[in-house]
């Protein structure tokens, strides 16, 4: 995989295509798969240790390619403390473990960056202005990942100098980004990433920053559909071949889209410009809806996250697979999404899938939270439509 963003790693590929008028980066940090973010200086990347699996390699070079995209990484103090070693550093990787099976090297597998990393060492803190230990960054990429949405309504709870060095690590550690930007260049063109040949952009945005402004217009993108339209068509003058949405919006713990989350998705989707459309901020799961002829996923709910109030909600989420294929007519479309469903277990914390044979909590609970889980998916008729739940084989 390549990237098009900030800064273009050693193996990135680097889009150098002059943009103006809209207010996105492309970025060049390499990933399993090879990506690009918004940097200006080359460098090495490490490379991750993704599992294979048949729904990644069955795709022809340039034919076709799987998007995989998550919900919050939002780093609790809980979490952070049950990583903390002997030494003082911090190990996520238990935590994420589960994830890896689903993030293959062969797909682009994106989350959303809910808080600002701090210095090594701390100081850390939790809600409501987060700062939180930078070794989950490394995590991410050792599970898969190769971009992170860094738009939310916690980007500047650390302010500019919070931003900037969230996005430095993150990308150090190969992960490409979009959504909040270190230099007006980089927020100038759009993140694309290359996989398997083929080329695909994330466009996102925030509703809030919480009451704060950043110190710039173009630090953080916020929710604005023409400017977002803008930028879709922007990657697209740049070679995009795909095109996704990402949204941070809606009202928590609910298990349905808010009238701003309904009406800003439709217009993106009208549009004609993106392929896909993806939303999380609300920690808890949304349906799936067939809209037209694009697909709106409401909601991922969590990836990881241990909020205070132990609602069961805001333990479960969804990792949801999109395969994005030419037709014979060279027009990129996508099959239904498949959808892994799973919830935060605790002792220890960690992501785990359920509908296995593995109990992530309680095999009453872990029913529940299945039945919860896919009832609200199918609420707007994602399963007529051809969604489906995920083989998930850890």
């Amino acid at each position: 995989m390549t990237v098009t963003s900030r800064a273009a790693l050693a193996t990135a590929v680097l889009l150098t295509t002059a943009l103006t008028g809209c207010s996105a980066g492309t970025q060049a940090a390499p990933s399993s798969s090879g990506i690009a973010t918004h940097y200006d200086a080359a460098s090495s990347a490490p490379s991750a240790a993704s599992a294979t699996s048949p729904a990644a390699e069955d795709c022809a070079a340039s034919s076709c390619v799987d998007v995989v995209l998550s919900g919050d990484v939002l780093l609790h103090p809980a979490l952070w403390e049950n990583a903390k070693q002997s030494d003082g550093s911090y190990d996520f990787a238990p935590l994420l473990a589960g994830l890896k099976p689903l993030l293959p090297e062969n797909a682009i597998g994106v989350c959303n960056m809910e808080t600002p990393l701090a210095e090594q060492g701390g100081p850390y803190r939790g809600y409501p202005s987060f700062t939180v230990p930078p070794e989950i960054a490394t995590a991410l990429k050792q599970a898969g990942y190769d971009v992170c949405s860094t738009a939310s309504n916690h980007t500047v709870d650390a302010g500019t100098e919070g931003v900037v060095r969230t996005l430095e690590t993150l990308h150090e550690a190969g992960i490409a980004t979009t959504g909040s930007y270190a230099t007006a260049e980089e927020a100038s063109k759009p993140l694309i990433v290359e996989s398997n040949g083929v080329k695909v952009a994330f466009v996102v945005g925030t509703y809030s920053l919480n009451g704060l402004r950043a110190d710039t217009s173009w630090r953080v993108d916020m929710i604005d559909t023409e400017a977002m339209i803008a930028k879709a068509k922007a990657a697209r003058a740049a070679g995009a071949d795909v095109v996704l949405a990402g949204t941070h919006d809606g009202t928590e713990y609910v298990s349905m889209p808010s009238a701003s989350q309904e009406r800003t998705m439709k217009k993106l989707a009208d549009s004609g410009e993106f392929d896909a459309i993806y939303g999380h901020h609300t920690h808890s799961v949304l349906p799936i809806e067939k809209y037209e002829d694009t697909w709106l996923v409401y909601g991922l709910g969590n990836s990881v996250a241990r909020h205070a109030t132990n609602l069961a909600v805001n333990r479960e989420g969804l990792t949801v697979r999109f395969r994005f294929a030419k037709d014979a007519s060279g027009a990129w479309k996508t099959d239904a999404p498949a959808w892994t469903p799973h919830i935060m277990a605790r002792q220890p914390d960690r992501w785990c899938a359920l509908g296995t044979s593995t109990v992530c909590t309680s095999p009453e609970e872990d029913a529940a939270s299945l039945k919860r889980t896919t009832d609200t998916v199918n609420k707007l008729g994602a399963d007529n439509d051809g969604a489906r739940k995920d083989n998930y084989s850890s």
